[in-house]
């Protein structure tokens, strides 16, 4: 990262001598959307240089591209606008961004966000009840919205109808899979072999999932929420990597909160009841101090149809990954831990994301 003193003089509001840069998490930053993340120190501080570019491509499972068209699920310019437009310094209730320092332009397929340094737990070292105080945070800044005590944003590059793109990708990337039986006696899929007949079933109510999933009132969703964005002290929850920002409805980004820390390795061995049971009873207690009237039962309901939608197909992405060596080895590098325990972790999602996509399908009204 070639840095010019003056362009860090302007982040930091004050004449910077000398100053360091250090990548962070290349790993980790796979969209194409992330030109690379960095942290500069300088005069005593810190702050986080984020690249923000249209790049070109996508992840080999087709869910992480980048988008010129400003409604995409990935508008590649999204999160640069949301700090640029001051929306992130804005959000009511607990859940924080972090501080806008300064916003760049660099050229038409290139910006640059600077941003406070978010410190505390993240990744890993989060425990589950930490994991409840962000739900609990969460709650309250998308109650605020739902109990209208503040102003639902409309700008248009905010996304809108997002899962309903995300089960799109699934219906041209991995349902296909659950109807061939190519692949399928790979001898490391034993675990997620007993489960695609009922997530190929679950698919053929996928539109009832979606309007299950969309009937709470609308709220700013993360839609990335995932430990890894996620910083928590006895402070503060913040939340980074906001670049699929945009209007959707309550318990939209609890998933990510819940199955996802099984499903990216993050907290393999969690017992996904406990994580259920402290995320939302923390968004619930968070919805309540937000003013927001809205039934414990409609939560878990529109909960369990949100998160059906985003884990259960995803079962057939897993066919070509096992018989792809370079995938293979590239994911046990990326999460640490051999194939056959990734994937044991992973059916445990898939096993939960169905059964949460029967329950709700059996408790619409």
């Amino acid at each position: 990262m070639d840095l010019h003193p003056a362009e860090v003089a302007r982040a930091f509001g004050e004449p910077v001598d000398a100053f360091t840069v250090e990548p962070l998490d290349p790993q980790l930053r796979i969209h194409s959307v992330t030109g690379g993340v960095y942290r500069v120190r300088a005069a005593g501080r810190s702050a986080v240089l984020k690249v923000v570019r249209h790049g070109d491509g996508a992840t080999p499972d087709g869910l992480w591209g980048a988008d010129a068209d400003v409604g995409a699920r990935n508008y590649w310019k999204r999160e640069w606008l949301a700090f640029d437009s001051g929306l992130l310094d804005r959000l009511p209730g607990l859940l924080r961004a972090p501080r806008t320092l300064l916003t760049v332009e660099r050229d038409e397929a290139e910006c640059w966000i600077w941003m406070s340094d978010a410190g505390g737990r993240t990744g890993s070292a989060l425990s589950i009840a930490d994991l409840g105080t962000v739900a609990h945070a969460l709650g309250t800044t998308q109650g605020a919205y739902a109990a209208g005590t503040a102003p639902l944003p409309d700008e248009p590059w905010l996304s809108r109808d997002w899962l309903r793109g995300w089960v799109d990708v699934c219906r041209d990337s991995f349902v296909p899979a659950l109807y061939d039986d190519e692949g399928w006696d790979h001898p490391l899929l034993a675990p997620m072999r007993p489960l695609r007949d009922p997530a190929a079933a679950l698919w053929e109510r996928h539109d009832e999932l979606l309007a299950i999933a969309g009937s709470g009132p609308p709220a700013l969703t993360h839609w990335d929420f995932w430990p890894a964005n996620l910083f928590v002290s006895d402070t503060s929850v913040v939340a980074i990597d906001w670049s699929q920002v945009g209007i959707s409805g309550l318990t939209h980004d609890l998933d990510q909160l819940t199955l996802d820390p099984v499903w990216m390795q993050v907290l393999p061995d969690a017992l996904l009841e406990e994580l259920e049971a402290a995320v939302l009873d923390g968004y619930v207690a968070g919805l309540r101090d937000a003013g927001a009237g809205v039934a414990d039962d409609d939560v878990r309901r529109w909960y369990a149809a949100t998160a059906a939608c985003r884990y259960t197909w995803l079962a057939g992405g897993q066919p070509k990954l096992a018989a792809d060596p370079t995938r293979l080895t590239e994911q046990e590098r990326r999460l640490g831990r051999p194939f056959a325990a990734i994937t044991e972790s992973k059916a445990r999602v898939v096993r939960r994301a169905i059964e949460l996509g029967e329950r709700a399908l059996g408790s619409a009204p």
